[in-house]
């Protein structure tokens, strides 16, 4: 009585701050619930003599805080409607505490290779689909560790399955349907390691009732010793989830947990798989956005984030608790206000919601809605409310439909530069309060589309304050904890394994974070400290191969003992033409392919020693997960059967042939490296350093570290054995024939532009400073082929039909832009040089034996425009290769020459080497 007084008082201590029950339900079964949820789970004792209790104990509450803790929820020791839900819903039976962990260092078998025996089956499925379900379950396990499970029909097995009612002699009576689903035992004799099931529940092989895969794959960790997991995503999470077993994927937290226990498994390249979303997690990515009658919802992998805006939490559930028929991943979504629908969309398909309901006849094909059947997938989608188009993105271009006419508009798809601006590949997109956010990695784009510009750039996650448990997130707002877990999935993923040289495979390393983040800096040539300092966080945040880091460029395992090998493109990225994408992995197989014997030669069907595809999230039936935008890149297998030699890029990047998003060519040609064999190198010239470093790709050359490592395993190319690359050359200064790409003021300095490098004169100072572009203008592409300095203190820079302008040394928001915004015609692709004369304010462009004059001032052409440029500028070459402006005169470039030009009298003053500013 004095327990039911208790929960009484603390109901009334909460009733102002916290919702509570309902009145009307009956508070004897409220704490019927409480108490035996904690008793079952948190080891409460019976209070047989309450009346020899200190008053000040109180271990209801005591118990309420370690479970409120465990699931993240709010902690206050008292029984509130969030703790209540989490009591009522559908569990495993194993505690969360006390009964389970009571052996030092958890327990385990002493042996890898297991039986099992199913004793019984529910008449609720097919015997062959339970059969299948439990096979399938135990592979979860198998494919992570070196454990093997052995079926056998008339034996005592390690781990016995049975289904089972109510009290059924293990001293854990079943408390019939929607309660606890199962429970299994700790790994040992007798009973140890046994799996029941309660045969009142509704077992199915899909999304009815109980999925039999999922909660037996559960069980099973338990039989090999895992304990619960408060990660709301793990599989060893209490309470049931469902998730199609055809798309399901063991889920990090999970796999670092068995891993514990037995190590590694045996494959090359160790699997990975999903990791829990944070909101507050700075490199946190979605796959689609939509409104859904005012909140927000945000979708990532199979979660979805709900954000209310008159609410500051933000809530993270499983998309399968609104929605247990549509798929995780879902790659766009829009909400069309007026008919009160959100369409969803993955790959070819689509569904559509009404309210929370799947609207029947559902899901359809995209090309229902209008596209073409080269289109495979929709990146992003949003409806404007006031006009009634919605726009779709795909890779690069967007469509536009007319919700009125339910029909795509004539004149699409379009560029989405032409209209959106320099917001890269859409992953994501919706409309709030007027303005469109796109979504691109870990930055979003506040768009006013009345102004047709960008006015805001800001974090993906800048939406989220703070997080509510509808389903727990256990929210790391500290740095801190953000770091931690940064270091920690780092170090799962890439210093977790070395080569054994002992066997042909793997070995498990077993040292410490601090010796992994010692081995983690030395290979990076950073600061060996052992601890997670700035540089090291920075590193680890880079974009990356997901191959683990070993060696100098050493072998992971032999290499192909061929030296003919096929390839095969199983599928193109819509990022792509399929011509450039086969023009890429072709280039790529070249690299390789000079340097050494190797013949790369492609087939159309069948299996190839080299298979090429495109995946995302959990793709295919391949062992490592893809952690979507930015991240891991792709991966490969080294050579070898199954899976070997394999390569796999991931689908969420956004694939190209130039320096914008990530160039295939670069990150493929590194992959095929370890396709043949190669290891990471800790050379950061070398093609196989595991971090993405853009190069163009007509500058591309392979490192000797890279060629002295293919050619130990394969040798060098019949009849050359000492046929190298040309390596990187930087252009000779004083040579007779030194050019220059482009040539530029910037304040009282002179920069002369070639390939990937610039020389910084000083007019009044005989020294000269040579400096990769890129050491100053990180996002500007070699190769610049025109650049002046204009009256506003800015660079414009150009390169094929783009131009970027930079203000000291930042490019400035929106660029770059086409030259067209300039008031060229569409017949001009590119820009031989430019100059700005200070005196009149007036810029002229040379292409060609042409030019065109802009005034700086009115911001538009000149009428008559284009003349020739001989008309004009008498006495220099017909093609002007660079120009600038110095003290009045103009000084034209074209190959290993230049002419002092007098604007004002329109005569050459002399003509020089292009270099007698260089002091030679």
């Amino acid at each position: 009585m004095k327990t039911l007084l208790l929960l009484l008082l603390l109901y009334v201590a909460i009733s102002s701050a916290f919702p509570v029950a309902p009145e009307v339900e009956d508070e004897g079964k409220t704490l019927q619930l409480v108490e035996s949820y904690l008793q079952n789970f948190y080891n409460l004792q019976r209070d047989h003599q309450p009346h020899l209790r200190n008053k000040h104990e109180n271990p209801l509450a005591a118990k309420l805080k370690e479970m409120q803790e465990f699931f993240g929820l709010q902690v206050t020791g008292k029984p509130d409607l969030d703790t209540l839900e989490i009591m009522k819903k559908p569990r495993c039976g194993i505690p969360d505490i006390g009964r389970y962990m009571v052996t030092a260092g958890n327990p385990k078998w002493k042996r890898n290779n297991l039986t099992y025996r199913i004793l019984n089956y529910t008449p609720k499925m097919r015997q062959a689909d339970v059969d299948e379900a439990i096979r399938k379950a135990l592979s979860v396990w198998s494919n992570v560790t070196p454990l093997t499970f052995q079926k056998v029909e008339d034996k005592e097995a390690d781990i016995m399955i049975s289904f089972a009612y109510r009290d059924h002699q293990d001293n854990s009576p079943f408390d019939g349907p929607n309660g606890q689903l199962a429970h299994a035992f700790q790994p040992g004799e007798g009973i140890g390691g046994d799996v029941h099931l309660d045969e009142e529940e509704a077992w199915t092989k899909d999304g009815r009732g109980y999925n039999l895969f999922i909660v037996i794959a559960h069980e099973l960790g338990h039989s090999l010793g895992l304990s619960h997991s408060n990660d709301p995503g793990a599989l060893m999470y209490p309470t049931y989830s469902y998730t199609d077993p055809n798309e399901f994927l063991l889920p990090q937290d999970d796999i670092d947990g068995i891993q514990a226990i037995y190590g590694q498994s045996n494959a090359a390249v160790q699997p990975t798989g999903p990791i829990t979303p944070q909101a507050c997690d700075p490199n946190l990515t979605f796959d689609a956005i939509t409104t859904l009658r005012g909140e927000i919802m945000f979708f990532k992998g199979r979660y979805m984030l709900r954000k209310h805006p008159a609410r500051a939490e933000t809530e993270l559930n499983f998309i399968s608790l609104f929605w247990p028929k549509l798929p995780s991943g879902i790659q766009a979504a829009y909400e069309n206000v007026e008919r009160d629908e959100v369409l969803l969309f993955k790959e070819d398909k689509y569904w559509v919601l009404r309210g929370y309901d799947i609207a029947p006849g559902y899901p359809k094909p995209i090309y229902r809605l209008g596209f073409p059947k080269t289109v495979k997938r929709v990146n992003a989608a949003y409806s404007d409310e006031t006009t009634g188009k919605t726009y779709f993105f795909i890779a690069d271009r967007y469509w536009r439909y007319d919700e009125n006419k339910k029909s795509m508009d004539h004149g699409y798809p379009r560029k989405i530069f032409s209209n959106f601006g320099e917001i890269g590949r859409v992953d994501a997109a919706f409309q709030k309060d007027g303005y469109v956010y796109f979504f691109h990695g870990t930055t979003q784009f506040q768009f006013d589309p009345r102004a047709k510009r960008i006015v805001g750039q800001m974090k993906s996650i800048s939406w989220f304050n703070s997080v509510s448990n509808a389903l727990p997130v256990h929210s790391e707002k500290d740095n801190k904890g953000e770091d931690a877990k940064l270091v920690q999935d780092y170090l799962n993923k890439f210093y977790a394994v070395e080569p054994d040289p002992n066997q042909l495979g793997w070995k498990i390393n077993a040292e410490s974070t601090a010796e992994k983040l010692q081995k983690m800096q030395q290979f990076f040539g950073l600061k060996v400290t052992g601890k997670p300092d700035t540089e090291t966080l920075e590193m680890m945040k880079k974009p990356r191969c997901g191959v683990p880091d070993v060696g100098l460029y050493g072998v992971t395992l032999p290499g192909w003992k061929k030296t003919k090998l096929t390839y095969r493109i199983v599928n193109h990225t819509p990022d792509m033409s399929k011509e450039d994408v086969d023009k890429a992995i072709q280039k790529a197989f070249k690299v390789w392919s000079t340097v050494t014997p190797l013949i790369f030669t492609r087939i159309h069907e069948g299996i190839a020693d080299i298979m090429i595809a495109f995946g995302t999230k959990a793709h295919g039936h391949c062992p490592r997960y893809f952690d979507g935008p930015l991240g891991v890149l792709a991966h490969a297998f080294p050579p070898g059967n199954g899976f070997g030699g394999d390569v796999h890029f991931d689908e969420d990047e956004d694939w190209t042939t130039g320096s914008a998003g990530f160039n295939l060519f670069l990150v493929a040609a590194h992959e095929f490296g370890h396709a043949l064999g190669l290891s990471h190198s800790n050379d950061q010239r070398a093609l196989m350093f595991p971090n993405y470093a853009y190069i163009s790709p007509s500058e591309f050359p392979l490192s000797p570290d890279d060629i002295n490592g293919i050619q130990s395993i394969y040798g060098s190319p019949p009849n050359d054995p000492d046929k190298r690359p040309a390596s990187p050359t930087s252009p000779k200064t004083c040579g007779s024939q030194m050019s220059f790409d482009a040539i530029t003021t910037l304040r009282r300095e002179v920069i002369f532009l070639k390939g990937r490098h610039l020389w910084r004169v000083y007019p009044d100072n005989s020294e000269v400073e040579r400096e990769l572009i890129s050491t100053f203008w990180p996002t500007l592409l070699p190769g610049i082929e025109a650049a002046y300095e204009n009256m506003k203190d800015q660079i414009l820079f150009f390169k094929g039909n783009k131009f970027w302008v930079i203000s000291g040394y930042q490019v400035l928001l929106g660029y770059p832009k086409n030259i067209n915004t300039l008031g060229f015609p569409k017949g001009v692709k590119k820009i031989d040089a430019a100059v700005c004369n200070k005196n009149t304010g007036k810029t002229d462009f040379f292409i060609g034996d042409k030019y065109w004059r802009f005034d700086e001032n009115s911001q538009s052409m000149e009428k008559g425009y284009p003349r020739q440029t001989v008309d004009d500028f008498p006495g220099i070459s017909q093609k002007v290769d660079a120009v600038f402006q110095q003290k009045g005169l103009f000084y034209f470039f074209h190959g290993s020459k230049q002419w002092e030009f007098d604007p004002t009298a329109k005569k050459v003053i002399r003509e020089i080497k292009s270099n007698s500013w260089f002091n030679c």
